[in-house]
């Protein structure tokens, strides 16, 4: 299994990042792209992977998505299903890994990826885009948020690089968080995506100043249909 049992035993375990509400650039995007069949009541098939404590995967649910998730870590998959339950909302959320995505081919209109996929080796990133790619209908569309190199983490906080762009941390935010990739915008639209068409890609920098100033992060978002 692929999944870094870093976040289990390190994150989810211990209570930390269980985040309640869903990413506010992610309701953006799916509102741009989904905004009128949503309001049309057109039901759409969504996955999220890596959904952690089901933050994404409450708002999907509530939106009338037939939604779906999958997760590496027992603790966040317990917390997400507790969450809908409490909520009278409905999912089918399971543990497992992203390299190996136990749906047949051709099956969502939207695959989103919250900064989970990072977590990973090039290797397991490539073959779990692969699954992505292959789990999508033809014209469905994958929504990703990927850690750039101009992140103030790799800049500064002294990584060890354990493969191309990857680095294990013992200091900053990814600190005990296991591996760390950080993307470049070619690497992303020569390699990962090369089976989409790129619709959108932004590059989102945030610098902290006061009390002390320094890069906070920075990331792509991309939307991209499967060709």
């Amino acid at each position: 299994m692929n999944f870094d049992k870093t976040w289990e035993k390190n994150v989810y375990s211990k209570g930390q990042q269980l985040n309640r509400y869903p990413y506010t650039d992610l309701v953006s995007y799916v509102y741009k792209f989904y905004g009128s069949k949503i309001n049309s009541g057109k039901v759409l098939r969504v996955l999220e992977v890596g959904f952690g404590a089901g933050n994404n995967i409450l708002f999907f649910a509530r939106e009338g998505f037939e939604t779906y998730g999958i997760e590496g870590s027992s603790s966040a998959h317990g917390f997400a299903v507790q969450r809908l339950k409490d909520a009278g909302l409905s999912a089918e959320l399971i543990i497992g890994d992203f390299v190996s995505l136990p749906y047949n081919n051709d099956f969502f209109d939207l695959v989103v990826d919250r900064e989970a996929i990072y977590a990973n080796t090039p290797h397991s990133i490539r073959k779990t885009i692969e699954e992505i790619r292959r789990v999508l209908k033809s014209g469905g569309r994958f929504i990703t948020f990927m850690y750039s190199l101009d992140h103030g983490s790799r800049l500064l906080d002294e990584g060890r690089l354990v493969d191309s762009n990857t680095y294990v941390f013992e200091q900053g935010k990814f600190a005990g968080a296991g591996t760390t990739h950080f993307f470049s915008k070619e690497e992303i639209q020569d390699e990962y995506l090369k089976g989409f068409e790129i619709q959108l890609m932004r590059h989102i920098s945030v610098e902290k100043v006061i009390p002390e100033q320094r890069n906070e992060y920075a990331e792509y978002h991309v939307c991209a249909l499967k060709k």
